[in-house]
């Protein structure tokens, strides 16, 4: 095999693995995005909608999820956060229509 057909194969296998690894790197973030959209939903609807407690409302998350994020609540509005509020999500409750996300 000629040396230029050697060293196309070896950048190509490089091309693979960076491509790769930028690909998974970033599917923790997506999961993060999902989980706290739903806390915040979820929070909003418990404590709005069906008029809990807000430690009530936690107990319905599975054990290990827990401690993973924070939710606050303010007025009719929820927050909920992971990672030290680097990925965050808010849910709003409005009398009409029930809770809805904003972002």
């Amino acid at each position: 095999m000629s040396r230029k057909y050697w060293l196309l194969g070896v950048l190509a296998i490089l091309a693979l693995l960076v491509g790769g690894g930028a690909y998974a790197a970033r599917e923790p973030y997506a999961y993060a995005r999902v989980a706290t959209a739903y806390a915040a939903k979820q929070m909003c609807s418990c404590l709005h909608v069906s008029g809990r407690t807000a430690d009530s409302c936690m107990a319905e998350f599975p054990q290990a999820a827990r401690g993973q994020f924070s939710v606050t609540s303010t007025g009719n509005r929820v927050h909920a956060s992971v990672m030290f509020d680097a990925v965050s999500a808010d849910a709003v409750y409005e009398e009409e229509y029930g809770c809805r996300l904003l972002n």
